[in-house]
């Protein structure tokens, strides 16, 4: 259905009809009865038919006017058979079918990458509703909690002092009740002591002996009554006592307010970065986490190139110059393999670099102890000597372990990232590309002991260096090596 919407956009060249096939030697489209000559004559047979097209001049070379047939992998442009010839022989070609066979892989592969991302980012919108919604509960139940639980505290608190409240009334009132008894029982004394004055003063006043005589009346008795209610009507309760556990009641709850309050600013906290290892684990690669955490600046040592190398003036980019160069001699530098080391050495931590190969058809990339053989052809890329390299040799892809291990891979890497963990051992390549881990060296021993004296060895923490090897053939054209920024 699509192809047929795409043919009826272009009309026949010949006649007013929908063309259905377009010719890349006549550089004409045709409707079905014109098109009949291309499968009936034998001339007609060979030419390229395609599916309708509204721009076949596009598909001429301007400069030779031939129809271009081939791609140049290396200037990413479409060519004729004289632009082969004569401006791109040494360039790496295929042609237009290949070509376009090799970005229906690639693009089916990105399809695939972006629909997963899609599926993923997708997870990740549904997972944050969840949350919410699932967030927008836990607070409501955690609210309704709150209120019956402060409200349960309000109603004891309330609660006890209604009922301390009520003793001390009830307190207050039998003491009142018993001092209107003992005020009672005071009257009736004032009032007997009132008849007992009167009658003393009437005595004291009389003339006749013989009745003062006759008997004195009894002085009363001291009542204890003042020293009963004076010991009874003390206060109650003091003020600085309810104050005072009122005060320990406030500092218990501030308390372990305090403690409710700083349980849920923690987990305010730790929210937020639980939720972003969360989106880091769903849309951040392996790759793009060592990335970010790990890139270095990494630099080329032209001290160490061998004679026939050039190694550009910033030290990002290395190649091939088909011949040695007059260079000062020194015991760094490589003499018989073409290496050449970073400037940077690591003794200790984690790190990251990627180069880009594109245009290289043998190379070789790695890491490899400042103590690897610069003199002579005898030296090994293996890792008992030092060397944890990848390597392109007649187009097949090896890790150099020892014996090396050929890769299967579906494609030769154009960018390789280089991750390495001095303390872990671990030597890990990377098609920055596709995100895809290419091999990794375990168990690398990049310290090596040495004898400190007679009874006992020392492990020594060697620096390691980045190792690069440009593509050695005899080609002025061919893309340099170079060190790309992440």
């Amino acid at each position: 259905m699509e192809n047929k919407d795409f043919r009826n956009k272009v009309p026949c060249d010949l006649c007013s009809k929908t063309a259905l096939k377009s010719c890349l030697v006549c550089l004409a489209s045709y409707c079905n009865d014109h098109l009949q000559p291309h499968h009936t004559v034998h001339a007609l047979k060979w030419h390229n038919l395609i599916n309708p097209v509204a721009t076949l001049e596009d598909r001429v070379c301007k400069k030779h006017s031939k129809t271009k047939e081939f791609f140049c992998r290396k200037d990413k442009s479409c060519i004729c058979v004289v632009c082969l010839r004569d401006d791109h022989v040494m360039h790496k070609a295929v042609s237009l079918e290949e070509e376009f066979k090799d970005r229906k892989t690639k693009l089916t592969r990105v399809k695939k990458q972006v629909k997963d991302t899609l599926k993923k980012k997708s997870a990740m919108v549904q997972g944050i509703q969840n949350s919410v919604t699932q967030g927008r509960q836990e607070v409501d139940r955690s609210k309704a909690e709150t209120i019956k639980a402060f409200n349960a505290l309000v109603g004891l608190i309330e609660t006890q002092k209604v009922w301390l409240i009520q003793l001390l009334e009830d307190k207050q009132k039998a003491a009142e009740q018993q001092a209107e008894a003992l005020i009672r029982q005071l009257q009736l004394e004032i009032t007997e002591d009132h008849r007992k004055s009167t009658e003393l003063e009437e005595l004291s006043k009389t003339e006749d002996d013989f009745r003062l005589l006759h008997g004195l009346p009894s002085v009363p008795h001291h009542s204890n009554t003042t020293h009963c209610f004076i010991a009874r009507a003390q206060c109650l309760l003091h003020v600085e006592t309810v104050r005072s556990a009122v005060a320990k009641m406030e500092d218990t709850l501030n308390e372990q307010m305090a403690n409710i309050i700083r349980e849920v600013n923690l987990v305010d906290k730790e929210e937020p970065v639980k939720e972003q290892m969360q989106m880091e684990d769903v849309f951040g690669d392996e790759l793009g986490n060592i990335q970010r955490q790990h890139a270095k600046n990494v630099t080329l040592d032209p001290s160490t190139a061998h004679p026939s190398l050039l190694v550009s003036e910033d030290g990002k980019q290395v190649s091939y110059g088909g011949r040695n160069r007059e260079v000062p001699t020194n015991p760094k530098r490589f003499d018989s393999l073409h290496f050449v080391l970073g400037n940077e050495g690591f003794s200790y931590g984690k790190f990251y670099y990627e180069v880009t190969l594109q245009g290289q058809t043998d190379w070789e990339v790695g890491m490899a102890r400042e103590t690897i053989g610069r003199k002579g052809l005898n030296v090994s890329l293996s890792p008992e000597n030092g060397c944890w390299t990848l390597g392109s040799y007649s187009g097949c892809v090896q890790a150099n372990t020892n014996p090396p291990v050929l890769l299967s891979l579906s494609e030769e890497p154009q960018k390789v990232g280089v991750f390495v963990d001095y303390e872990g051992g671990l030597v890990s390549f990377y098609d920055v590309d596709t995100r895809d881990l290419i091999y990794s060296f375990t168990g690398c021993a990049f310290s090596v002991p040495f004898l400190s004296n007679l009874l006992s060895f020392r492990i020594y923490r060697t620096r390691i260096f980045p190792l690069f090897r440009p593509s050695t053939e005899e080609d002025s054209d061919c893309a340099p090596l170079q060190i790309t920024p992440i």
